[in-house]
Order: C-alpha cells, then structure tokens, then sequence
C-alpha cells in the first residue's frame, strides 16, 4: 500500500542541502578564530548564513554540532560563558582538529 505519510518529493525545495567543502571552510575558519568563545552571536550567525547560502537554523545546529564533537574528543575546551575562567590549561585547538567537522 501507499506511505501514508504521503510521497516525497526530492525536486523540489524539501530535499536538505548537505553543506559544501567551502561553506563549512567559512564555519570552521571562524571556530577556530573565536576557539576561546565558540558562541556566534545573532549578528554574527546571521553574516555566516549569509556568506555560506545557508539558513540562519542550519548554521546554529552546525555549531552545536561541532561544539558538541569537539568537546566529546576532547579536542577543545572553553570556559562556561559567564564564569570566570577555570585554573585548567586550555587545550590548544589545531585547525587540522577541525578535520572530520
């Protein structure tokens, strides 16, 4: 019998764009420049959609995303964004760390 969820329509504007080598260069350089405080602001997300063609949503989940994968590998650390900064050492993010995002 049919899907009842009814058919999908891969034409048209549904279909979800995975993001391209160059647009997440664009993420990953300002990740990695803003390391310390890795929280775009509204204004700065709305830039990045902007230059990468992508929604305002996608750009927020990318970087929840990649927060998220750096911290489970232990590849970045920062502080909590209103506390004071921790006696740990900062890890050292490298931009090769940034790889597999």
């Amino acid at each position: 019998s049919p899907s009842r969820y009814g058919t999908v329509d891969f034409s048209g504007s549904a279909r979800r764009k995975n993001a391209t080598r160059e647009t997440t260069s664009t993420l990953k350089t300002w990740l990695y420049e803003h390391r310390k405080n890795p929280y775009p602001t509204k204004g700065e997300k709305i830039m990045l959609a902007i230059i990468t063609k992508m929604t305002l949503t996608q750009v927020s989940t990318w970087f929840a995303n990649a927060r998220r994968r750096l911290k489970k590998e232990n590849k970045m650390t920062w502080s909590p964004k209103n506390k004071q900064k921790s006696c740990r050492e900062d890890k050292e993010l490298r931009f090769s760390d940034l790889d597999d995002l």
